[in-house]
This record gives structure tokens, sequence and C-alpha cells, in this order.
């Protein structure tokens, strides 16, 4: 499933608006080659990304309340290596994300991925997340964090 999010990411990154669009994500697969079983369980996997999360409220606006420490579970931490848990730490602690989408992002890393969830892994989901909820929001910021070739590893 992983291959078909990328391949959602890249041409949503050229500019389509691809992920509102089931007809068009369907087409877009169907084209790469993905059989309709796996194209319908990446369609069921989209739609539970939740539009909006908070009624009236940006996620990526800076929030007056503190921020939280979040500490992997066990089975978190062994699924994760240790550079994308630094890079989903580093895009909380530098704003580019809240701890909504932080959350979003690690349980949708582990819902996708069957092997370590690596940085391409965390870089897909959350350019996945953030063009499906938030495209506007997608800043410089976040794209440049993205685009670092070496993350520094989470301890």
């Amino acid at each position: 499933m992983y291959a078909m999010m990328q391949a959602l990411v890249e041409r949503s990154l050229e500019g389509a608006n691809i992920l509102h669009d089931e007809r068009e994500i369907s087409n877009l697969l169907a084209s790469r080659g993905f059989q309709q079983e796996e194209i319908f369980d990446a369609l069921s996997w989209l739609q539970q990304i939740p539009a909006d999360r908070r009624e009236g409220a940006d996620p990526l606006l800076p929030s007056k309340r503190r921020r939280a420490v979040r500490v992997m579970h066990p089975e978190e931490h062994l699924a994760f290596s240790p550079a994308a848990q630094g890079l989903v730490h580093r895009l909380y602690n530098t704003g580019a994300i809240d701890d909504c989408l932080r959350e979003e992002i690690i349980q949708r890393c582990i819902d996708l991925s069957e092997e370590e969830i690596g940085l391409s892994e965390v870089k897909t989901v959350t350019l996945l997340v953030l063009l499906k909820e938030r495209r506007e929001a997608l800043g410089s910021n976040i794209l440049q964090i993205l685009e670092e070739e070496k993350v520094r590893p989470s301890n």
C-alpha cells in the first residue's frame, strides 16, 4: 500500500488535487498497475483521514497550550527507525505539526508499513496527511524539513 500512497503524494506535489477525487485516484492507481482490490483498500484508508479534526480551529496555527511530551510505546519505538523517530520529533518541535497531526502521522505510518518505518515512510505519510487535510499549510518550513537528506535520530 505504501507504493500507492507514494504515487498519490507525487501526483499531488505536481499540483493535482487528486486526494479528494476517488475516480481520479482509481484511474491513477490502475494506470500504475495496481489491482482493484488494492485500490479499494487505498481508498478506504484515505477516507479514514479526517478532513478537519477540530471544528473552527486550524490545527497548524500555534497553540496557546503547552506542547505535550510524547513517549512512544515500546512497540511503536521498535516499529520506527531512529531517523524516522527523529523526523517526527523535529516536525513537532519546530511547530510544523501539532499534537493531533503527530498522532495521525504515527498511527498512519504504523497502519501503512509492514516493515521498519523509515524516513521515506514518515515523509510520504506526512505529505499525504497534510495534502489531504491542509494543503495550504504545506509551507516551506515543512518542505525544507522533509527534503533534508539526513535527519538527526531521536534518542
